[in-house]
């Protein structure tokens, strides 16, 4: 499960609203708000339920916001502790097959996620508690443009889809928080073509389609349930969202806001928050070495901060984040300078210790090594190309007669001599 986000600063609590008007992307059209009930002091997740096509808006659920369905589907949402979004397709026109989601999928798809982009800063919502629901033309929409397309806003949640829901593949990668949603279609056995317009139409062709298509896309938690005897019309939409959302843990308790704070705060929010890091674990404290701070996160990384160096994270776990922990952390190597960054047959990441700089260098076939960027050997391997000249380090310094020794991927070994301060490169 993905951590919950963290309160956001100048988020408002959400409150139930009918008919809210939202523009966006050349667009638009208005939404239904439901957070009745809604506990602050937990993770706020969010339902949103996409409806299927209609002529006049008082056909659908979205169009009688007060109407029982929407109260009974608000309702299993609470359970969660998950506010219930219902938004209207900005589709105006009414001819043909009406007013739809999916016939100007990618157009109404940037309108959306503007909306919940939107709807998640406002109201500081939690997108690893994002669940997608959809009837009809509203599963179709899910499945053919909001999960097969910029779905990393998406951090966790998953996906009820309910008559319909086809797919021609996807438009981008989905990672691995995406690919790992449970995703269910539940179809009837008798909703095949003439049950529901276009005639032609099979929903039961749709999400055996969309269900094959999408598990060999990667997607590890899909999932087909044919609903014998039912017809398009049949459908107890709320009863399959309250069967799909009993997979959902219950919202965890968000710790308090003010844990995050200044330089740790800030490079938090700007790199992605919860959403990468997790929750804090603690407050800052000092780590006992010029004048640091450390603060761990649930997502396996600790935030470093010095005032030599700025806030900067580690990963627990990858190889550069293992080695400086052996090492002896912030006084063998110092403070994180900056994030690790991959490079194109590895990553790297650089440290500060005083005046003493280093620079972490992991690949799957060196492993993780140190060049101590500030002395001779590190300084002669800057000067001969980084890694593209010496290579990637497969040791770190160590001691020769007269001085230091290191070897590095291309065949070089570099050492540095005592008596004259120079280093001398060898091949071998």
């Amino acid at each position: 499960m993905q951590a919950p986000a963290t309160p956001v600063a100048g988020a408002t609590a959400p409150t139930t609203a009918f008919h809210q008007t939202f523009s966006a992307a050349g667009k638009t059209s208005t939404y239904h708000l439901y957070a009745d009930g809604i506990d602050r002091s937990k993770a706020v997740g969010v339902v949103y339920y996409l409806g299927g096509d209609y002529r006049k808006p008082q056909d659908s659920w979205a169009g009688r916001p007060d109407g029982p369905e929407l109260r009974a589907m608000a309702a299993e949402a609470r359970k969660k502790n998950m506010v219930l979004v219902v938004p209207l397709s900005p589709d105006h026109d009414a001819y043909g097959d009406g007013i739809t989601w999916w016939e100007d999928a990618d157009g109404n798809g940037d309108w959306f996620r503007a909306l919940q982009a939107s709807l998640t800063s406002r109201h500081g919502l939690d997108t690893s508690r994002v669940w997608l629901a959809g009837y009809s033309g509203g599963a179709e929409f899910i499945t053919y443009e909001l999960l097969a397309d910029r779905q990393s806003w998406i951090r966790g949640g998953g996906a009820t889809i309910i008559g319909g829901g086809g797919s021609y593949g996807m438009q981008s990668a989905p990672g691995a928080a995406v690919r790992g949603l449970p995703l269910t279609w539940h179809v009837g056995s008798k909703d095949g073509p003439g049950s529901t317009n276009p005639p032609i139409w099979s929903a039961l062709t749709a999400a055996r389609t969309g269900q094959k298509h999408y598990a060999a896309d990667g997607f590890t938690r899909t999932r087909l349930s044919t609903l014998p005897g039912l017809d398009h019309e049949d459908y107890d939409i709320v009863g399959l969202l309250r069967q799909d959302l009993a997979s959902l843990p219950a919202a965890p308790t968000t710790p308090p806001a003010s844990w995050l704070r200044g330089a740790i705060r800030t490079d938090y929010l700007a790199t992605g928050g919860a959403a990468v890091y997790g929750q804090p674990t603690s407050p800052e404290k000092s780590t006992g070495h010029l004048g640091g701070m450390h603060q761990g996160f649930t997502r396996n990384w600790t935030y470093y901060w010095s005032p030599q160096t700025g806030a900067h994270p580690v990963k627990w776990g990858s190889g550069i984040g293992n080695a400086y922990r052996a090492a002896g952390l912030e006084c063998a190597w110092g403070y994180p300078v900056m994030a690790e960054r991959a490079l194109p047959r590895g990553a790297y990441q650089d440290f500060r210790n005083g005046g003493a700089r280093f620079r972490a260098m992991y690949s799957p076939r060196t492993g993780t090594h140190v060049v101590k960027l500030s002395g001779g050997i590190g300084s002669a391997w800057q000067r001969a190309g980084h890694e593209h000249g010496w290579g990637y380090p497969v040791t770190d310094e160590y001691a020769v007669a007269g001085g230091l020794a290191q070897k590095f991927s291309n065949g070089y070994v570099a050492t540095w001599h005592r008596a004259t301060g120079k280093v001398t490169v060898t091949r071998g």
